[in-house]
Protein backbone atom coordinates (compact mmCIF):
# COMPACT_ATOMS: atom_id res chain seq x y z
CA UNK A 1 0.00 0.00 0.00
CA UNK A 2 3.32 2.25 1.09
CA UNK A 3 3.71 2.20 -2.85
CA UNK A 4 0.76 4.22 -3.92
CA UNK A 5 1.09 6.51 -1.07
CA UNK A 6 4.60 7.63 -3.29
CA UNK A 7 2.05 10.01 -5.74
CA UNK A 8 0.70 12.71 -3.14
CA UNK A 9 4.18 12.17 -1.12
CA UNK A 10 6.05 12.42 -4.35
CA UNK A 11 4.08 16.06 -5.54
CA UNK A 12 5.00 17.03 -1.39
CA UNK A 13 8.63 16.35 -1.90
CA UNK A 14 9.14 17.85 -5.12
CA UNK A 15 7.66 20.87 -4.00
CA UNK A 16 9.84 20.94 -0.83
CA UNK A 17 13.22 20.01 -2.36
CA UNK A 18 12.33 16.31 -4.30
CA UNK A 19 8.26 18.60 -10.86
CA UNK A 20 9.56 21.93 -11.68
CA UNK A 21 9.51 24.97 -9.67
CA UNK A 22 8.36 28.13 -10.85
CA UNK A 23 8.05 31.67 -8.39
CA UNK A 24 9.96 34.52 -7.52
CA UNK A 25 13.12 35.22 -8.97
CA UNK A 26 15.90 35.44 -7.00
CA UNK A 27 16.52 39.01 -5.43
CA UNK A 28 20.18 38.62 -5.07
CA UNK A 29 20.54 38.25 -8.58
CA UNK A 30 21.37 41.53 -10.81
CA UNK A 31 22.56 43.07 -7.53
CA UNK A 32 25.24 45.19 -8.55
CA UNK A 33 23.36 45.87 -11.26
CA UNK A 34 20.64 47.45 -9.12
CA UNK A 35 23.50 49.22 -7.31
CA UNK A 36 24.67 50.88 -10.56
CA UNK A 37 21.08 52.09 -12.08
CA UNK A 38 20.61 53.22 -8.28
CA UNK A 39 23.89 54.76 -7.98
CA UNK A 40 23.42 56.60 -11.39
CA UNK A 41 20.14 57.86 -10.78
CA UNK A 42 21.77 59.18 -7.56
CA UNK A 43 24.27 61.08 -9.61
CA UNK A 44 21.52 62.36 -12.08
CA UNK A 45 19.02 63.75 -9.27
CA UNK A 46 20.78 67.15 -8.75
CA UNK A 47 20.05 67.87 -12.17
CA UNK A 48 16.91 69.42 -13.51
CA UNK A 49 15.55 66.79 -15.55
CA UNK A 50 11.79 67.50 -17.42
CA UNK A 51 8.86 66.15 -15.24
CA UNK A 52 8.38 63.14 -16.82
CA UNK A 53 12.18 61.31 -16.55
CA UNK A 54 11.98 62.97 -13.17
CA UNK A 55 9.35 60.88 -11.85
CA UNK A 56 10.52 57.97 -13.41
CA UNK A 57 13.64 58.32 -11.94
CA UNK A 58 11.43 58.87 -8.93
CA UNK A 59 9.68 55.91 -9.38
CA UNK A 60 13.20 53.47 -10.14
CA UNK A 61 14.71 54.55 -6.98
CA UNK A 62 12.16 53.80 -5.36
CA UNK A 63 11.45 50.35 -6.49
CA UNK A 64 14.96 49.84 -6.03
CA UNK A 65 14.99 50.54 -2.42
CA UNK A 66 12.41 47.88 -2.04
CA UNK A 67 13.96 45.35 -3.83
CA UNK A 68 16.86 45.94 -1.50
CA UNK A 69 15.08 46.09 1.46
CA UNK A 70 13.04 42.35 1.04
CA UNK A 71 13.99 39.99 3.00
CA UNK A 72 15.86 36.48 1.56
CA UNK A 73 14.20 34.74 4.26
CA UNK A 74 11.03 36.01 3.63
CA UNK A 75 7.79 33.31 2.93
CA UNK A 76 6.74 33.10 -0.23
CA UNK A 77 3.17 31.67 -1.65
CA UNK A 78 4.10 30.13 -4.73
CA UNK A 79 2.21 28.47 -7.70
CA UNK A 80 4.38 25.23 -8.74
CA UNK A 81 3.60 23.36 -11.68
CA UNK A 82 4.38 19.94 -11.00
CA UNK A 83 5.67 18.11 -14.41
CA UNK A 84 5.26 13.93 -13.63
CA UNK A 85 7.41 12.07 -15.90
CA UNK A 86 6.64 8.49 -13.84
CA UNK A 87 6.18 5.94 -16.74
CA UNK A 88 3.99 3.84 -14.18
CA UNK A 89 1.15 6.13 -14.60
CA UNK A 90 2.14 8.16 -17.69
CA UNK A 91 3.27 12.17 -18.19
CA UNK A 92 1.19 14.48 -16.69
CA UNK A 93 0.74 18.02 -15.21
CA UNK A 94 -0.17 19.39 -11.73
CA UNK A 95 -0.45 22.36 -10.07
CA UNK A 96 0.52 23.16 -6.25
CA UNK A 97 -0.39 26.24 -4.20
CA UNK A 98 2.74 26.02 -1.51
CA UNK A 99 3.78 28.62 0.88
CA UNK A 100 7.35 27.98 1.68
CA UNK A 101 8.01 29.24 4.86
CA UNK A 102 10.67 31.23 6.47
CA UNK A 103 14.29 29.68 6.90
CA UNK A 104 14.35 28.15 10.48
CA UNK A 105 17.79 28.44 11.65
CA UNK A 106 19.38 26.24 14.26
CA UNK A 107 20.66 27.69 17.50
CA UNK A 108 24.47 28.02 17.62
CA UNK A 109 24.25 27.90 21.53
CA UNK A 110 27.93 25.94 22.62
CA UNK A 111 27.02 22.47 23.85
CA UNK A 112 29.35 19.79 25.62
CA UNK A 113 30.18 17.03 23.79
CA UNK A 114 28.89 13.27 24.71
CA UNK A 115 27.42 10.36 24.17
CA UNK A 116 23.99 12.33 23.58
CA UNK A 117 25.84 14.94 21.54
CA UNK A 118 28.14 13.99 19.16
CA UNK A 119 29.90 16.94 17.80
CA UNK A 120 27.54 19.56 18.43
CA UNK A 121 25.57 17.96 15.00
CA UNK A 122 22.19 19.46 15.16
CA UNK A 123 23.99 23.50 15.10
CA UNK A 124 25.91 22.04 12.05
CA UNK A 125 23.17 20.48 9.86
CA UNK A 126 20.28 22.78 7.74
CA UNK A 127 16.96 22.23 8.83
CA UNK A 128 14.69 21.06 5.88
CA UNK A 129 11.99 23.31 4.19
CA UNK A 130 9.41 23.99 6.06
CA UNK A 131 6.68 23.64 3.40
CA UNK A 132 2.56 23.97 3.25
CA UNK A 133 0.91 22.80 -0.01
CA UNK A 134 -2.66 21.78 -2.18
CA UNK A 135 -1.89 20.21 -4.78
CA UNK A 136 -3.80 18.73 -8.41
CA UNK A 137 -2.41 16.54 -10.73
CA UNK A 138 -3.39 14.34 -14.00
CA UNK A 139 -1.37 12.01 -15.76
CA UNK A 140 -2.15 10.79 -19.80
CA UNK A 141 -3.26 7.45 -18.37
CA UNK A 142 -6.22 9.33 -16.57
CA UNK A 143 -4.18 8.62 -13.08
CA UNK A 144 -5.60 11.42 -11.18
CA UNK A 145 -4.72 12.81 -7.29
CA UNK A 146 -5.66 15.87 -5.19
CA UNK A 147 -4.72 16.51 -1.72
CA UNK A 148 -2.78 18.87 0.82
CA UNK A 149 0.41 18.50 3.01
CA UNK A 150 2.65 19.63 5.05
CA UNK A 151 6.16 19.72 6.13
CA UNK A 152 8.30 21.22 9.30
CA UNK A 153 10.39 20.90 11.56
CA UNK A 154 10.66 22.36 15.28
CA UNK A 155 12.79 22.71 18.32
CA UNK A 156 15.80 23.66 16.81
CA UNK A 157 15.00 20.84 14.32
CA UNK A 158 14.86 18.14 16.64
CA UNK A 159 11.52 17.34 15.77
CA UNK A 160 10.89 16.69 11.61
CA UNK A 161 7.15 15.95 10.63
CA UNK A 162 5.69 15.23 7.24
CA UNK A 163 1.77 14.88 6.24
CA UNK A 164 -0.13 14.16 3.90
CA UNK A 165 -4.00 13.44 2.81
CA UNK A 166 -5.28 12.83 -0.37
CA UNK A 167 -7.41 11.54 -3.11
CA UNK A 168 -6.19 9.30 -5.59
CA UNK A 169 -7.45 7.49 -8.73
CA UNK A 170 -4.27 5.10 -10.37
CA UNK A 171 -4.12 3.46 -13.62
CA UNK A 172 -0.97 1.47 -13.76
CA UNK A 173 0.67 -2.06 -14.40
CA UNK A 174 2.40 -4.53 -12.48
CA UNK A 175 3.87 -7.59 -14.01
CA UNK A 176 3.56 -11.35 -14.03
CA UNK A 177 6.62 -13.08 -15.36
CA UNK A 178 7.46 -9.94 -17.41
CA UNK A 179 3.74 -10.03 -18.67
CA UNK A 180 2.40 -6.46 -17.95
CA UNK A 181 -1.31 -6.60 -16.15
CA UNK A 182 -3.01 -3.22 -16.24
CA UNK A 183 -4.59 -2.35 -13.03
CA UNK A 184 -6.85 1.02 -11.52
CA UNK A 185 -6.89 1.56 -7.75
CA UNK A 186 -9.16 4.18 -6.60
CA UNK A 187 -9.38 5.64 -2.74
CA UNK A 188 -8.21 8.07 0.11
CA UNK A 189 -5.00 7.99 1.67
CA UNK A 190 -3.25 9.37 4.53
CA UNK A 191 0.66 9.23 5.54
CA UNK A 192 2.37 10.78 8.12
CA UNK A 193 6.03 10.60 9.61
CA UNK A 194 7.35 12.48 12.95
CA UNK A 195 11.35 12.10 13.14
CA UNK A 196 12.88 12.66 17.11
CA UNK A 197 16.51 13.74 17.29
CA UNK A 198 18.53 12.07 20.13
CA UNK A 199 19.68 15.04 22.11
CA UNK A 200 21.71 17.39 20.06
CA UNK A 201 23.58 13.88 18.22
CA UNK A 202 22.70 12.53 14.52
CA UNK A 203 20.42 10.21 15.46
CA UNK A 204 16.59 9.97 15.03
CA UNK A 205 13.82 7.78 15.53
CA UNK A 206 10.27 8.28 14.99
CA UNK A 207 6.80 6.87 14.27
CA UNK A 208 4.65 6.68 10.86
CA UNK A 209 1.22 5.80 9.97
CA UNK A 210 -0.47 4.74 6.56
CA UNK A 211 -4.15 4.36 6.16
CA UNK A 212 -5.43 3.94 2.43
CA UNK A 213 -9.44 2.69 1.93
CA UNK A 214 -9.85 1.93 -2.09
CA UNK A 215 -11.29 0.16 -4.65
CA UNK A 216 -9.28 -2.22 -7.03
CA UNK A 217 -9.78 -4.07 -10.07
CA UNK A 218 -7.37 -5.62 -12.93
CA UNK A 219 -8.13 -4.07 -16.80
CA UNK A 220 -8.31 -6.41 -19.73
CA UNK A 221 -8.57 -4.52 -23.52
CA UNK A 222 -10.51 -6.36 -25.90
CA UNK A 223 -9.61 -6.65 -29.23
CA UNK A 224 -12.38 -3.44 -30.19
CA UNK A 225 -10.37 -1.95 -26.96
CA UNK A 226 -12.91 -1.97 -24.87
CA UNK A 227 -11.84 -2.52 -21.37
CA UNK A 228 -13.42 -4.71 -18.86
CA UNK A 229 -12.71 -4.78 -14.83
CA UNK A 230 -11.82 -8.00 -13.13
CA UNK A 231 -11.73 -9.27 -9.98
CA UNK A 232 -13.10 -5.90 -8.20
CA UNK A 233 -12.26 -5.62 -4.52
CA UNK A 234 -12.76 -2.96 -1.76
CA UNK A 235 -9.72 -3.16 0.44
CA UNK A 236 -8.50 -0.73 3.89
CA UNK A 237 -5.09 -1.29 4.38
CA UNK A 238 -3.38 0.19 7.86
CA UNK A 239 0.64 0.64 9.21
CA UNK A 240 2.57 1.41 11.57
CA UNK A 241 6.12 2.13 11.86
CA UNK A 242 8.87 2.25 13.84
CA UNK A 243 11.94 4.57 12.44
CA UNK A 244 15.36 4.76 13.26
CA UNK A 245 18.15 6.90 11.27
CA UNK A 246 21.58 8.54 11.40
CA UNK A 247 21.82 11.94 9.48
CA UNK A 248 24.97 13.12 9.02
CA UNK A 249 24.23 15.11 5.99
CA UNK A 250 24.89 18.85 5.63
CA UNK A 251 21.24 19.25 3.72
CA UNK A 252 18.25 17.36 3.06
CA UNK A 253 17.59 19.03 -0.28
CA UNK A 254 21.12 18.46 -2.22
CA UNK A 255 23.44 17.20 0.28
CA UNK A 256 27.09 17.76 -0.60
CA UNK A 257 28.76 15.96 2.27
CA UNK A 258 27.37 12.89 5.01
CA UNK A 259 25.76 9.73 5.21
CA UNK A 260 22.23 9.00 5.63
CA UNK A 261 21.49 5.40 7.41
CA UNK A 262 17.93 4.64 7.91
CA UNK A 263 15.75 1.84 8.68
CA UNK A 264 12.30 1.67 9.31
CA UNK A 265 10.08 -1.56 10.15
CA UNK A 266 6.27 -1.51 9.45
CA UNK A 267 3.56 -3.60 10.92
CA UNK A 268 0.28 -3.63 8.82
CA UNK A 269 -2.68 -5.36 10.70
CA UNK A 270 -5.97 -6.05 10.72
CA UNK A 271 -6.01 -5.11 14.59
CA UNK A 272 -5.76 -1.50 13.21
CA UNK A 273 -7.94 -1.36 10.91
CA UNK A 274 -6.89 -3.11 8.10
CA UNK A 275 -7.58 -6.07 5.82
CA UNK A 276 -4.23 -7.68 5.59
CA UNK A 277 -1.19 -9.16 7.88
CA UNK A 278 2.46 -8.42 6.90
CA UNK A 279 5.74 -6.62 7.67
CA UNK A 280 7.59 -4.68 5.18
CA UNK A 281 11.38 -3.96 6.43
CA UNK A 282 13.47 -1.31 4.92
CA UNK A 283 17.08 -0.11 4.97
CA UNK A 284 18.54 3.05 2.88
CA UNK A 285 21.75 4.08 2.95
CA UNK A 286 23.19 6.69 1.04
CA UNK A 287 26.50 8.67 1.07
CA UNK A 288 28.21 11.84 -0.15
CA UNK A 289 31.65 12.70 -0.68
CA UNK A 290 33.29 16.26 -2.29
CA UNK A 291 36.30 16.45 -4.26
CA UNK A 292 37.55 19.68 -4.12
CA UNK A 293 34.97 22.80 -4.42
CA UNK A 294 33.08 21.20 -7.69
CA UNK A 295 32.82 17.14 -7.58
CA UNK A 296 30.72 15.33 -5.69
CA UNK A 297 30.01 11.63 -5.23
CA UNK A 298 27.06 10.09 -3.90
CA UNK A 299 26.29 6.43 -2.95
CA UNK A 300 23.40 4.36 -2.26
CA UNK A 301 22.14 1.26 -1.15
CA UNK A 302 18.71 0.05 0.17
CA UNK A 303 17.10 -3.36 0.68
CA UNK A 304 13.05 -4.35 1.53
CA UNK A 305 11.56 -7.01 2.19
CA UNK A 306 8.39 -8.00 2.88
CA UNK A 307 6.74 -10.94 4.61
CA UNK A 308 2.96 -12.05 5.04
CA UNK A 309 -0.10 -11.10 2.99
CA UNK A 310 1.09 -8.46 1.64
CA UNK A 311 -1.20 -6.73 -1.82
CA UNK A 312 0.17 -7.35 -4.66
CA UNK A 313 1.17 -3.29 -4.83
CA UNK A 314 2.52 -3.42 -1.95
CA UNK A 315 5.65 -5.90 -2.46
CA UNK A 316 9.03 -4.37 -3.09
CA UNK A 317 10.52 -3.14 -6.31
CA UNK A 318 13.49 -1.72 -7.80
CA UNK A 319 13.32 2.26 -7.46
CA UNK A 320 15.57 3.25 -10.26
CA UNK A 321 15.27 6.00 -12.96
CA UNK A 322 14.69 4.61 -16.03
CA UNK A 323 12.80 1.87 -14.93
CA UNK A 324 8.80 2.04 -13.97
CA UNK A 325 7.43 1.54 -10.36
CA UNK A 326 6.61 -2.09 -9.96
CA UNK A 327 8.57 -3.26 -13.15
CA UNK A 328 10.91 -5.62 -10.86
CA UNK A 329 9.09 -6.57 -7.67
CA UNK A 330 9.99 -9.39 -5.26
CA UNK A 331 9.73 -10.44 -1.43
CA UNK A 332 12.78 -9.11 -1.23
CA UNK A 333 14.67 -6.42 -3.30
CA UNK A 334 18.21 -4.84 -3.52
CA UNK A 335 19.20 -1.63 -5.06
CA UNK A 336 22.68 -0.07 -5.53
CA UNK A 337 22.90 3.79 -7.60
CA UNK A 338 26.32 5.90 -7.49
CA UNK A 339 25.99 9.80 -8.87
CA UNK A 340 28.68 11.99 -9.91
CA UNK A 341 28.25 15.93 -9.75
CA UNK A 342 29.94 18.48 -10.99
CA UNK A 343 29.64 21.96 -10.02
CA UNK A 344 30.85 24.28 -12.90
CA UNK A 345 29.03 27.51 -11.81
CA UNK A 346 27.35 28.91 -8.84
CA UNK A 347 23.78 27.86 -9.59
CA UNK A 348 24.67 25.32 -12.44
CA UNK A 349 25.49 21.29 -11.45
CA UNK A 350 26.30 18.41 -14.17
CA UNK A 351 25.31 14.60 -12.93
CA UNK A 352 25.76 11.28 -14.33
CA UNK A 353 24.42 8.02 -12.84
CA UNK A 354 24.23 4.16 -12.91
CA UNK A 355 22.71 1.75 -11.04
CA UNK A 356 21.83 -1.94 -10.64
CA UNK A 357 19.05 -3.96 -8.78
CA UNK A 358 17.94 -7.59 -8.05
CA UNK A 359 14.74 -9.14 -6.52
CA UNK A 360 14.46 -12.72 -5.15
CA UNK A 361 11.06 -14.18 -4.48
CA UNK A 362 9.28 -16.98 -3.29
CA UNK A 363 6.16 -16.54 -5.64
CA UNK A 364 7.57 -17.68 -9.58
CA UNK A 365 5.24 -14.62 -10.68
CA UNK A 366 7.97 -12.10 -10.20
CA UNK A 367 10.50 -14.15 -11.70
CA UNK A 368 11.90 -12.36 -14.58
CA UNK A 369 14.92 -13.46 -17.00
CA UNK A 370 15.88 -10.01 -17.81
CA UNK A 371 18.93 -7.87 -16.17
CA UNK A 372 18.30 -4.96 -14.21
CA UNK A 373 20.25 -1.52 -15.01
CA UNK A 374 20.03 1.64 -15.75
CA UNK A 375 22.22 4.83 -16.18
CA UNK A 376 21.66 8.64 -17.43
CA UNK A 377 22.34 12.35 -17.20
CA UNK A 378 21.06 14.85 -15.85
CA UNK A 379 21.53 18.62 -15.15
CA UNK A 380 20.50 21.06 -11.91
CA UNK A 381 19.81 24.97 -11.43
CA UNK A 382 19.73 26.41 -7.43
CA UNK A 383 16.45 28.41 -8.09
CA UNK A 384 16.27 29.64 -4.70
CA UNK A 385 20.12 30.59 -2.60
CA UNK A 386 18.74 30.70 0.72
CA UNK A 387 16.20 27.69 0.88
CA UNK A 388 19.24 25.18 -0.77
CA UNK A 389 16.29 24.60 -3.64
CA UNK A 390 17.68 22.95 -6.87
CA UNK A 391 15.57 21.88 -10.11
CA UNK A 392 16.07 20.40 -12.96
CA UNK A 393 16.10 17.13 -15.11
CA UNK A 394 17.16 13.40 -15.46
CA UNK A 395 17.39 11.26 -18.96
CA UNK A 396 17.59 7.68 -18.32
CA UNK A 397 17.71 4.32 -19.54
CA UNK A 398 16.86 1.02 -18.37
CA UNK A 399 16.72 -2.35 -19.79
CA UNK A 400 13.61 -1.76 -21.90
CA UNK A 401 13.56 2.03 -22.62
CA UNK A 402 14.54 5.58 -22.16
CA UNK A 403 12.35 7.58 -19.32
CA UNK A 404 12.88 11.23 -18.68
CA UNK A 405 12.18 13.10 -15.35
CA UNK A 406 11.99 16.53 -13.73
CA UNK A 407 13.85 16.42 -10.21
CA UNK A 408 13.65 18.62 -7.25
CA UNK A 409 16.85 18.32 -5.15
CA UNK A 410 18.76 14.86 -5.01
CA UNK A 411 16.86 12.25 -6.70
CA UNK A 412 17.38 10.48 -3.48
Amino acid sequence: MKNFIALPVMILLAIAGPGSVLGDQDINQNTAENEAVSDNTESESGSEPESEPEEKQGWLKSYLARQKKKDPNRGRILPIPVFITEPAIGDGLGLAIAYFHPKKEVSNKDRLASLESLGNASSDQEAPPTVTAAFGAYTSNETAAAGVGHMNSFKDDHIRFTGVAAWANVNSTFYIADRPIKFNLEGVLAYQETRFRFGDSRWFWGIGLTYLDADTAFRVELPDETPIELFPNTLTNVGLAGKLAWDSRDSTSMSNKGQLVDLSLWRYDDAIGGDYNYWNAKLKTTSFHPFGEKWVLGLRLEYQATSGDAPFFAYPYVNLRGIPALRYQGDRVVTGEIEGRYKFSPKWTMIGFAGTGKVNSDLPIFDTEQNIYSYGIGARYRIFEVQNIWVGIDIARGPEEYNWYIQVGQAW
